[in-house]
């Protein structure tokens, strides 16, 4: 398929409104992205089925069934956008976008990036991998699997169903995901937790505190707690390429009005963790046991990821990169979640790689349109490795 095609394929997805509506109520969701995808891929030969718990908010799950047995690679990404500069991503909760649904905006921009919503995160990602899919042998012996998911900006709902999907099979021997990392190679993510820590009191007037139990100030001592916490985590081990783990308090709720001592207070914590690290809950139910919470609520927790160096696909996807672009690949940490969390957690070597660009969440999202085309001969190159005869394929000349 000529090169040109992933550039007009990326354009085409990036002006349909993927909207993710978690974040922004009202938003379009996923469901027209999902049905362009997966007219595209069904049209191009591949086995493809809609699934998910929410039918109005589908993921796409594809399959091109090898000739015989080679390894088979699952090629990973996310339909849904942020809805502008004041949504922010639960699931990369570092980064934002603005507060209206805009996200179909027609792409624009100078002849060598698209410029709109989502063309970075992970529009582009998406068309390099479904070109270089559609433009592999036609006597590959291994599968290819394409997982696009729904809501992984919020909450991964959809990549959960995915892998449940994918796991009534076989599962892929490994996987890439295509989130946008300027053509370098991440090998490893933090993880992240959020709890609710409730803490209740007795309310009396404000004249008489004594009669009293203050709420807020119990959670004060939490707050310190917290702090004290945060230098801990600081003055760990840090690892060698996602630094340290980090705990915050994100958001304080407690009180009435002024004149009466509160009776509940609630704080919102965050943390950030490291491959290898204690179960987040209970180090955070040892931090904050003198500040006496009435409940410490798990909201959501999603694991941290590290590649194994030696890992087949690992060293696939760094030949490929040094192939494509004929410079040294360098490897890196992400401080922000993906789903290759959940697709490591599911037992399937992951590793990520995308395309070159800049203002992910942000109101100005571009991709490089060259970056594109070096993708997809990077994604070439990585399945011509996985897929192909005892794991290796004759690899054609980068387009």
């Amino acid at each position: 398929m000529p090169r040109e095609d992933v550039v007009a394929l990326a354009r085409r997805l990036v002006a349909v409104d993927a909207t993710n509506p978690s974040l922004v109520p009202g938003g379009a969701g996923e469901a027209e992205l999902a049905s362009v995808i997966a007219d595209w891929l069904r049209a191009r030969g591949f086995e493809v089925r809609l699934v998910g718990r929410d039918r109005a908010r589908p993921s796409v799950l594809a399959r091109r069934r090898g000739s015989s047995a080679g390894g088979s690679l699952l090629l990973a990404g996310h339909l849904d956008t942020v809805g502008g500069s004041g949504a922010i991503s639960g699931a990369r909760a570092d980064a934002a976008g603005d507060s209206s649904p805009d996200a179909a905006a027609e792409p624009s921009g100078p002849a060598d990036r698209i410029v709109g919503r989502g063309a970075y995160d992970m529009a582009g990602g998406l068309a390099a991998a479904m070109v270089a899919a559609a433009s592999a042998p036609a006597d590959l012996p291994g599968d290819l699997v394409l997982a696009f998911a729904a809501d992984e900006e919020f909450g991964s709902a959809g990549m959960e169903d995915l892998l449940a999907a994918i796991a009534d099979g076989s599962l892929p021997d490994a996987a890439v995901v295509l989130e946008p990392t300027d053509l370098e190679v991440t090998v490893a993510h933090r993880g992240f937790a959020w709890f609710r820590v409730e803490y209740e009191g007795l309310a009396a007037h404000g004249s008489q505190p004594e009669l009293g139990v203050d709420a807020i100030a119990r959670a004060t001592d939490g707050l310190l707690a917290v702090r004290a916490f945060a230098d801990e985590l600081d003055a760990r081990p840090r690892h060698p390429l996602l630094g340290a783990g980090s705990v915050r308090v994100a958001t304080i709720a407690g009180g009435t009005d002024a004149a009466t001592v509160a009776d509940r207070c609630a704080l919102v914590v965050e943390r950030r963790t490291l491959p290898g690290e204690p179960d987040p809950g209970d180090e955070l139910e040892r931090v904050l046991a003198p500040s006496l919470p009435a409940r410490i609520v798990p909201l959501v927790a999603r694991p941290a990821m590290e590649a194994d160096a030696h890992a087949e696909i690992v060293r696939a996807v760094v030949d490929a990169v040094e192939w494509a672009t004929g410079t040294p690949a360098v490897r890196r940490g992400d401080p922000w979640w993906t789903d290759a969390g959940l697709i490591a957690e599911a037992g399937i070597p992951v590793v990520l790689v995308g395309p070159l660009g800049g203002g992910a969440h942000a109101d100005e999202e571009w991709v490089s349109t060259a970056s594109l085309g070096t993708l997809v001969d990077v994604i070439d190159g990585v399945i011509a490795a996985v897929c192909g005869e005892n794991g290796r394929h004759q690899r054609k000349e980068p387009s």
